[in-house]
């Protein structure tokens, strides 16, 4: 696969993008939302439709992975037996496209429950993706937390 590089200039002039450009980020922005939409609702199998067929979710600290679709919506799961998810919000992605690859990165604050102590959590969820057949699939995920420090309760 050969990536087009464009001066940033030609991308963004006056601060502004071309209407394919906007469709492009708006894409990606929305494919964010709908997937945290996904996984707050537990449509783990809608989440599916997001992925490509080998993405990778990454645990933070850059640890083992799961290699796959089914388990990368299993790991959706799994969190979600693991804790009691109390509160999510997530910040507008920033998105830089090169081609045929995307990377988005979102703010997120979360708090939730394990073992009845209840923990408070920020950071950065940041996602690869990949146009595939003309729609943008995600091919890797990491979340990197930075934590208060302090429970909340």
């Amino acid at each position: 696969m050969r990536l087009r590089c464009e001066p940033l200039a030609e991308l963004d002039q006056d601060m502004g993008m071309d209407n394919q450009a906007q469709t492009e980020h708006e894409a990606i922005r929305s494919a964010v939302r709908t997937m945290n939409e996904r996984w707050r609702a537990k449509q783990y199998d809608r989440i599916g439709a997001l992925l490509a067929d080998g993405g990778t979710p990454a645990p933070s600290g850059f640890g083992s992975r799961v290699r796959g679709r089914g388990a990368y919506v299993q790991s959706y799961r799994d969190y979600d037996e693991a804790v009691t998810t109390l509160e999510f919000s997530a910040g507008g992605p920033e998105v830089d496209i090169v081609g045929d690859v995307a990377v988005a990165v979102c703010s997120f604050s979360v708090m939730y429950e394990i073992d009845g102590v209840t923990h408070r959590e920020h950071g950065h969820d940041l996602l690869v993706f990949s146009r595939c057949a003309g729609e943008w699939k995600v091919v890797w995920r990491t979340m990197q937390f930075s934590s208060d420090g302090e429970n909340a309760c």
